[in-house]
């Protein structure tokens, strides 16, 4: 993630509590499109719920997202919308099946702000991966060492258990770019990253060397935006734009407080093109492996 490799232990009012269903980025969409659905049909809140035998909050409720919709309420409502066509009923069934499904991660649901289950939920699905990252090394690919000196940098006091279990979901994480059919993923890192020595010297260098190495990888692209670039469109921070293989993309801007999870086509064009104009911007991947080559030698020699 961005922020969150050395701050998700600050965010405490997102975790999960107890075995209460938090929303999600996929289920806020899909209630979303359900609301969408009522409205274009002309039929009200209270009429549905009337038929449906629910109460108006807990139509509000799937609508927001907040509450797992069945199968049958699914094909019940999308009937009484009007939405008949099989193969878009089946749209609807798989998105509910993706909104509420489990990964590796719900071993960290105690643990884990919901918001980074949510990133690691998109993250697991992408085909795609495009990621721009000013001054830290992407979480995809850093070394223990490297994430480990991150996570120190947050003002909590961590046990050390916390802190290898941070590593822990971090290194499960990168299994994306290792699977049988990888993600394919396009860095663009700020020279500020690979010069920034996190951890010390030796931390770096291996980080470095460990950055070199990754380039080999048909399905990953890293290249470094140099200070000698000057303004740039990136100058208001990292992102991250997922392309998954059904939906629209999905774009994550996220601060030390909080992730915005942005999928409008006006919000998806413009992150898009800020992400082309940094590629363009950065220097080419060849040209980028052999500074990254340069200021890890520099750092051996210090």
């Amino acid at each position: 993630m961005l922020v969150a490799d050395a701050a998700w232990a600050g965010q405490t009012e997102n975790r999960k509590q107890g075995g209460s269903m938090a929303s999600t980025f996929r289920s806020r969409r899909l209630g979303a499109d359900l609301r969408e659905l009522r409205e274009k049909s002309g039929i009200g809140s209270e009429a549905v719920a009337e038929e449906m035998g629910f109460s108006r909050p807990k139509l509000s409720r799937i609508e927001g997202g907040e509450v797992r919709v069945s199968k049958n309420d699914l094909k019940a409502l999308l009937h009484l919308y009007g939405v008949d066509d099989k193969a878009r009923q089946e749209a609807f069934f798989q998105a509910a099946r993706e909104a509420h499904k489990h990964g590796w991660w719900r071993a960290y649901q105690d643990t884990l702000p919901r918001t980074y289950s949510e990133y690691i939920s998109l993250e697991a699905d992408a085909v795609e991966i495009k990621n721009f990252e000013p001054i830290l090394i992407p979480g995809l690919l850093q070394t223990e060492a490297y994430t480990r000196a991150v996570i120190h940098t947050n003002p909590a006091v961590l046990p050390p258990a916390d802190i290898d279990e941070r590593v822990k979901v971090i290194r499960e994480r990168q299994t994306v770019l290792e699977r049988k059919s990888p993600a394919r993923l396009w860095a663009v890192i700020g020279e500020s990253a690979i010069r920034q020595t996190v951890g010390g010297v030796n931390v770096m260098r291996e980080q470095l060397t460990h950055l070199s190495g990754m380039t080999a990888y048909q399905h990953i692209v890293i290249q470094v935006l140099p200070h000698t670039a000057g303004a740039h469109a990136g100058l208001t921070g990292a992102f991250v734009v997922f392309g998954l293989p059904q939906d629209p993309s999905v774009v994550c801007v996220e601060n030390m407080t909080g992730t915005l999870y942005m999928d409008s086509p006006g919000e998806r064009q413009s992150y898009g093109d800020a992400f082309d104009h940094l590629r363009a911007a950065a220097l080419n991947p060849a040209d980028s492996f052999a500074l990254i080559q340069r200021v890890a030698e520099e750092m051996r020699e210090e």
